[in-house]
């Protein structure tokens, strides 16, 4: 039984320390603890939304981050715990009488937060080196989610910055379109260069620090799926419009960085994007793509439809028609 805690208690440690400093540190994406959490945090939220409405959207983010560490905590305390316990001599108090489960626990805790109470204390070498070790580690814990939550909060802000510039050029693809269009052509390119450079920006954030996924807002003009999406299919309607030909290089790039976003989506996010039953038909594509490319843009809009199901919108919320008069 000793043996058996000592080393369930060291598995759960290493596994949630593993996790912990990957998804922190390594701005290579979550790992499998924080990315399980993450999806079951958001179906908590979907549901929410679903129940009480849009405003549930508000804490999305700040409820799924607020999980992740939840869990980290309450995994390496529990394991830290369970070493603890796997010799009932291991922890002490003052007068020399063994702790009790629970004060094994209240142990622990302040063990992890670096309090240094000094009620209790190891008996060993062995506990001794393991409760130094666990000191030193709460601190690096708890200025590492520090640092990961600063980061994070500066990643949404651009997200957010990203959203509103989109929708400052229109409310809907159409709009955006025309005012692209309706630019002096040296200012035209300056603000297609400056949403590529944002959109890259979101999307290498969104492969680092992936609950920056989650995090959205109630209200639609803030939201990043929908503005993200109009301005996909804008791009669509310049690139099949004779009017978008002068461009249509600044343009191919632009689609470009949303492309490598929308394949990030799909490689690391389909298990918490929502399914998209059916395609868009025919009737609904840019006028001169039917004949070509038809497939490809029907893929393209799977992926956005998901993504926008993820906040709570529909396909019908972007856009009604997709031609430049």
């Amino acid at each position: 039984m000793a043996e058996t805690l000592l080393i369930l208690g060291f598995i759960i440690l290493l596994l949630a320390i593993h996790d912990f400093f990957y998804t922190t540190l390594s701005a290579s994406g979550g790992g499998f603890i924080s990315e399980n959490v993450a999806i079951l945090s958001d179906r908590i939220i979907q549901f929410g939304a679903s129940t009480f409405g849009r405003k549930a959207y508000d804490y999305h983010g700040l409820f799924v981050n607020l999980m992740i560490l939840f869990v980290w905590l309450l995994l390496i305390w529990l394991g830290l715990f369970m070493v603890y316990s796997s010799n009932p001599e291991a922890i002490t108090n003052s007068s020399g009488r063994a702790a009790y489960n629970w004060e094994r626990l209240y142990f622990t805790g302040y063990t992890l937060s670096t309090l240094g109470m000094g009620n209790f204390k190891p008996t060993s070498p062995f506990f001794e080196l393991v409760t130094s070790c666990f000191s030193f580690f709460g601190f690096i814990f708890f200025t590492s989610s520090m640092t990961y939550f600063l980061s994070v909060s500066s990643a949404v802000v651009k997200k957010r910055t990203l959203a509103k510039s989109i929708y400052n050029l229109g409310k809907n693809p159409k709009a955006i379109a025309k005012k692209i269009l309706a630019l002096d052509s040296s200012y035209s390119y300056q603000q297609i260069h400056d949403l590529q450079e944002k959109v890259d920006q979101h999307s290498v954030n969104h492969q680092a620090y992936p609950v920056v996924h989650f995090y959205s807002r109630s209200e639609g003009k803030d939201c990043f799926s929908i503005n993200i999406t109009r301005l996909d299919e804008a791009l669509s309607i310049l690139f099949y419009s004779d009017k978008g030909q002068n461009l249509q290089e600044e343009l191919e790039l632009l689609r470009s960085s949303i492309s490598n976003f929308l394949q990030n989506l799909d490689k690391n996010f389909s298990r918490s994007l929502p399914k998209v039953e059916g395609a868009h038909s025919s009737e609904d594509l840019p006028l001169g793509l039917t004949a070509r490319n038809s497939q490809e843009l029907v893929e393209r809009r799977r992926t956005l439809e998901s993504l926008l199901k993820s906040e709570g919108f529909s396909w019908r919320q972007v856009v009604e028609q997709n031609q430049i008069n």
